[in-house]
């Protein structure tokens, strides 16, 4: 048993249980630092830096409270991450629109999360039905003063990324919900 274990055992009178959740929470800390990380030095790297922190922030804000994907290996989770934010940063901003498609997407993106969120891992206990509508209220709450902020300020390209991680994560939470549904009923 590792050190670190035999102190929590001896001292804290831990469970087996308990050390090995405590082991999780570690782990997925510490690996989701690490992705963080990598893929900070790839954006420092092409000089969107700035881009990335926005985008990384309002991703965590919105996907600690709806879920989503969750994949089993740490490469497949770096993958579909860097390509999220790789989408949102360099590719979708190019695209322009008038407000009335950030209000209409972002509607969509609404009703997805209503619906959809959250989605939690496997390995977490299922939320119960008064943690699921707080983190639909949240959800909701987060992307509409986003749209107002995009209504605001379509102009600047930080906002433009945020608004795209917006639509990246309520698509990849409805494929999880899909996903999910499908797992359940095989």
């Amino acid at each position: 048993m590792p050190i670190f274990a035999t102190y929590l055992k001896n001292t804290f009178n831990y469970s087996d249980f308990e050390i090995q959740q405590i082991r999780y929470a570690l782990t997925s800390i510490l690996s989701d630092i690490s992705k963080i990380v990598i893929m900070g030095f790839f954006f420092f790297y092409i000089h969107r830096i700035l881009s990335y922190l926005v985008a990384i922030s309002i991703l965590l804000v919105l996907r600690t409270r709806t879920g989503g994907l969750h994949f089993q290996h740490y490469i497949s989770c770096l993958a579909i991450s860097f390509l999220i934010l790789f989408l949102a940063i360099e590719i979708l901003p190019r695209i322009s629109f008038g407000i009335h498609h950030y209000i209409f997407f972002s509607f969509l993106s609404v009703l997805i999360n209503l619906s959809c969120a959250p989605i939690v891992s496997n390995y977490r206990p299922a939320p119960s039905r008064v943690q699921k509508r707080k983190a639909k209220k949240q959800a909701l709450f987060i992307i509409s003063i986003y749209t107002l902020i995009s209504i605001l300020f379509s102009n600047s390209l930080y906002i433009i990324t945020g608004f795209w991680i917006i639509q990246l994560q309520s698509l990849q939470l409805f494929v999880a919900r899909i996903l999910t549904k499908e797992v359940t009923n095989t």
